[in-house]
């Protein structure tokens, strides 16, 4: 895959573009020329592996450091009165678009949100009340969140499990509460 410049279009089976944008973007993982930031590839490597590949569909803009991070829900668990009050497509998932900064993550601004079904961005009041509720809650707590926060974080996990963590000497500690072994 190639880094600089790619160009991506939609279009149609028979090779017409429906509108004539380009969308300029990589997609998939964070590429080895750009510089991802190493939070934010294992934040949608972990999305990826609690769900599937197909969850998360990521796209880079490297000359303006932005990726969107689109997150697809499948509401196809939806019965058709719901689906319909709603006024959503059960066959297709709803899309949570979040774009952070590329380099930056969690110290750049906080992201931006957009949710859609590809086929209704309009009237999607569902979508409405979803972007409401995902941008208060992300102005909440971005404050709160940092990249040496989340290693601190990290680091704290790991040394529970390490030789010489915490859970082993908490263990240790049940062990007066232990039976004698006979």
């Amino acid at each position: 895959m190639s880094i600089s410049g790619q160009s991506w279009t939609d279009e149609d089976s028979d090779g017409d573009s429906d509108c004539g944008e380009f969308l300029y973007g990589i997609q998939g993982h964070c590429g080895t020329d750009l510089y991802c930031h190493p939070q934010l590839d294992a934040d949608i490597g972990a999305v990826r592996d609690i769900y599937t590949d197909r969850a998360v569909y990521v796209r880079e803009y490297g000359t303006i450091d932005d990726v969107d991070v689109d997150l697809q829900i499948n509401i196809g668990f939806l019965d058709e009165e719901v689906a319909s009050a709603w006024n959503v497509i059960r066959t297709e998932p709803i899309i949570l678009r979040l774009r952070f900064s590329l380099s930056q993550y969690l110290d750049g601004p906080e992201p931006t949100v957009e949710v859609f079904q590809t086929s209704s961005k309009d009237r999607f009041g569902l979508g409405v009340q979803l972007k409401k509720i995902l941008s208060t809650f992300i102005s909440q707590q971005w404050k709160h969140l940092s990249n040496e926060f989340m290693r601190v974080q990290q680091k704290k996990r790991h040394s529970w499990f390490k030789a010489g963590g915490t859970i082993k000497k908490f263990r240790a500690g049940l062990s007066i509460f232990s039976p004698v072994a006979k």
